[in-house]
């Protein structure tokens, strides 16, 4: 049988500490050769996008895969989960609501490796619907002092700062990056900017940045010569990376970056290769964190004592 999970049964379920620690483990086997991830492909037709992105975690025994369509309706995400010991698909799930927690939960291991600090302030450039994980998870690796806002309208972004001084961070609103980035350690960007808005001067006081808001050639959120700034380059997937991620894409192009010299996540979690100076890390969400993220809360859902929908697929 195969278990259903709705995005109402995952809000249910999900756990930040858990995700994090679903999303670090996995990447530390990544580091250690005991996961197989497989970058996103996408078919575009005349008015959507259906994308597809899949992963095997033999260290799970489990493999799956991710498939979300865009259309001008809006975008469905949804995992299948298999078991690799007889091919079952074990669990349907959606995961709007999954992916979310996963890519907040990248940044906060992310940052946890790569910043390294007990403490310190946050930037959060960006107040939509992925911004609140983002904080989420920066503050389940480090005490965060202070959450300094900036998003483009004014409205939202004093909004998501009462909405995380509601949740018991000092929070404050600001109107530019620049004055949002004012005597913060670390940053996250997580907005749909198509154009850059992150500058050499927002982050020449920054120790690690979170480039997580976009998984476009042509799009970046951080400017060439800014990405120039930081010592260490880490990606969550290289390869994917030079396909997808138009920060790095555009740097590369302008001379402010070599690929050569980018790390992947698994190779710094698994401690292959460490971090140096100050750091970046750009995100643009893989395979293995939902696959990873899906097997935890199938076991959860499972552990429950809950009656959950299931049905027989095969």
């Amino acid at each position: 049988m195969t278990l259903v999970l709705s995005e109402r049964d995952v809000e249910g379920l999900i756990d930040m500490n858990e995700v994090g620690a679903a999303v670090e483990e996995a990447f530390r086997r990544q580091g250690m050769g005991e996961v197989s991830n497989y970058m996103r492909t996408r078919s575009r037709g005349v008015s959507s996008v259906l994308n597809v992105m899949h992963a095997n975690l033999s260290y799970l025994g489990r493999g799956g895969l991710k498939s979300y369509m865009w259309s001008t309706a809006g975008t469905k995400f949804v995992v299948i989960l298999f078991d690799e010991k007889d091919s079952t698909p074990i669990a349907v799930m959606g995961a709007d609501i999954l992916g979310r927690y996963r890519t907040g939960a990248v940044s906060g291991v992310a940052t946890k490796h790569l910043y390294g600090r007990k403490s310190g302030k946050l930037a959060i450039f960006g107040s939509g619907k992925q911004a609140l994980t983002q904080v989420l998870a920066v503050a389940a690796v480090m005490s965060v002092d202070e959450v300094r806002v900036w998003s483009p309208r004014e409205d939202r972004r004093k909004s998501f700062s009462d909405v995380l001084s509601e949740k018991g961070f000092n929070a404050s609103a600001h109107d530019t990056p620049a004055e949002a980035n004012k005597g913060a350690e670390v940053a996250t960007a997580i907005t749909s900017a198509s154009h850059p808005f992150v500058t050499d001067e927002v982050v020449s006081s920054l120790s690690h940045l979170n480039i997580a808001g976009n998984n476009q050639p042509e799009h970046s959120e951080v400017v060439a010569s800014a990405i120039g700034k930081f010592d260490t380059v880490v990606v969550d997937d290289v390869a994917q990376g030079k396909v997808e991620y138009g920060d790095l894409i555009l740097a590369a192009k302008a001379g402010t970056f070599v690929w050569d010299s980018a790390i992947g996540l698994g190779d710094v979690v698994s401690g292959k290769q460490p971090a140096r100076g100050r750091t970046l890390f750009k995100s643009g969400g893989v395979a293995l964190e939902d696959v990873a993220v899906a097997s935890m809360l199938y076991d959860k859902a499972m552990k429950s004592g809950r009656s959950y929908p299931s049905v027989e697929l095969v």
